[in-house]
C-alpha cells in the first residue's frame, strides 16, 4: 500500500518539480532552448518525485516522528546535493548553497516539531477519553 502511495505522490511531485523548474527558468532568464533545459526541467521533476513519494516514511506507523523526519530529510539533502553540483548550480563554496541547507534545516526542524505537537494533542486526546470511560458511572442497572 505504501509502495502504490509513495509511486502516486511521486508522478504529482515530479509534475510540479517540473513545472516549478520551468517556473524559475522563466524567473531568472534561462535560456529559451528546450534542449538545453530539457535536464533541469528532468530533474526537477526527479527532485520533486523524491521530495513527494518519500513522504510515505511518515506513514509507517512503528517510526518515531524523529526517525521519519530525519531519513526524509537525509533522502532530500542528498538528493538535493547530487543534483546541484552535478548540474554545476552551485558549489560548496557558495553562500547560496550553504543558505539553502540552512532554510532546509530550519524547516525540517519546524515540520518535526509540528507534527510532534500534533500526535502530543492527538495522544493526550485519546487519554482524556479513556480517563471518561473509566470515570463514568455505568448506564446499565444490577436486577
Amino acid at each position: 500500500m505504501l509502495w502504490k502511495k509513495a509511486t502516486l505522490l511521486g508522478l504529482v511531485g515530479f509534475v510540479l518539480g517540473m513545472l516549478i523548474s520551468i517556473g524559475f527558468g522563466l524567473i531568472c532568464g534561462a535560456s529559451e532552448d528546450l534542449k538545453s533545459a530539457l535536464p533541469h526541467i528532468l530533474l526537477g521533476g526527479l527532485y520533486g518525485a523524491v521530495a513527494m513519494g518519500s513522504t510515505v516514511v511518515y506513514d509507517i506507523e512503528k517510526w518515531s516522528i524523529a526517525r521519519a523526519t530525519a531519513t526524509h530529510f537525509l533522502l532530500i539533502i542528498g538528493l538535493y546535493c547530487v543534483l546541484v553540483f552535478s548540474m554545476g548550480w552551485f558549489r560548496i563554496e557558495d553562500p547560496a548553497f550553504w543558505i539553502v541547507i540552512a532554510i532546509m534545516i530550519v524547516g525540517y526542524v519546524l515540520i518535526w516539531l509540528l507534527q510532534y505537537l500534533a500526535y502530543k494533542r492527538k495522544v493526550r486526546q485519546m487519554n482524556d477519553n479513556l480517563r471518561m470511560l473509566k470515570t463514568k458511572p455505568s448506564d446499565r442497572s444490577d436486577m
